[in-house]
C-alpha cells in the first residue's frame, strides 16, 4: 500500500482496497486499512479534496492501535488535514513520548514531523512554538543516517530567522546548506 502511495499508483491502490474487501481480515481491521488506503488516495488527490474522507482520516488516524511506519506515514503525509496549532500539540505529545527511543526509524520519523511542523510554520508565518522542535533536533547527536534530517532542520531554522528578522546573512547560510 505504501509503495503504491510512493510510486503514485492510483489504480494499485484501489486494487489494494480489493485485496482488503476480499481478505479474511475482521471487519475492524478491513474498516481500518481500507481507511488508510482511502487517505493515501485523497492524499494523491489534493485538487479534488473529499472533507468527509479528511475528517474521517483525522477522526481515525490515532485510532489505529499502535505507532507503526503505515501510521507514521499516513499522519506525517495528512498533517495538512490539521490546523498548525492540533499539528503542534500531536508531534509535542509523539516527541516527547518516542524520543528516547534508540531506533533509528523512529528518530528519522520523529524528525521528519519536527520538519514538518516547521515548514507549516513558515507557509502561515507563525513561528512562536517551534522552539521546542529545534531543540529536539539539537539535542540528537548527528550521524551519517541522520545528516540528511539534520541538515534540513538546520536549513529550515535559518530559513525562519530570515523570515522573522530579514537576516540576509540566514539566506547565505540556507545557499551554503
Amino acid at each position: 500500500m505504501e509503495e503504491a502511495y510512493y510510486y503514485v499508483d492510483k489504480d494499485k491502490l484501489k486494487k489494494v482496497k480489493l485485496m482488503i474487501t476480499e481478505s479474511e481480515l475482521s471487519e475492524k481491521d478491513k474498516e481500518i486499512q481500507n481507511l488508510i488506503a482511502d487517505g493515501l488516495l485523497e492524499l494523491l488527490n489534493p485538487d479534488k479534496s473529499d472533507q468527509k474522507i479528511r475528517e474521517e482520516i483525522k477522526k481515525k488516524i490515532f485510532e489505529i492501535p499502535k505507532f507503526n511506519s503505515t501510521k507514521f506515514m499516513l499522519y506525517c503525509n495528512s498533517m495538512r488535514f490539521y490546523s498548525l496549532a492540533n499539528n503542534e500539540a500531536i508531534v509535542r505529545k509523539i516527541i516527547e513520548k518516542y524520543q528516547v527511543r534508540e531506533s533509528m526509524l523512529v528518530k528519522k520519523s520523529l524528525f521528519s514531523l519536527a520538519i514538518n511542523v516547521l515548514v507549516l510554520s513558515i507557509e502561515e508565518n507563525k513561528f512562536e512554538n517551534i522552539d521546542f522542535y529545534i531543540d529536539f533536533a539539537n539535542k540528537v547527536p548527528t550521524n551519517p543516517d541522520l545528516f540528511f534530517y539534520k541538515s534540513a532542520m538546520t536549513f529550515f531554522t535559518y530559513f525562519i530567522q530570515y523570515k522573522k528578522n530579514q537576516d540576509k546573512s540566514a539566506l547565505q547560510y540556507c545557499d551554503t546548506i
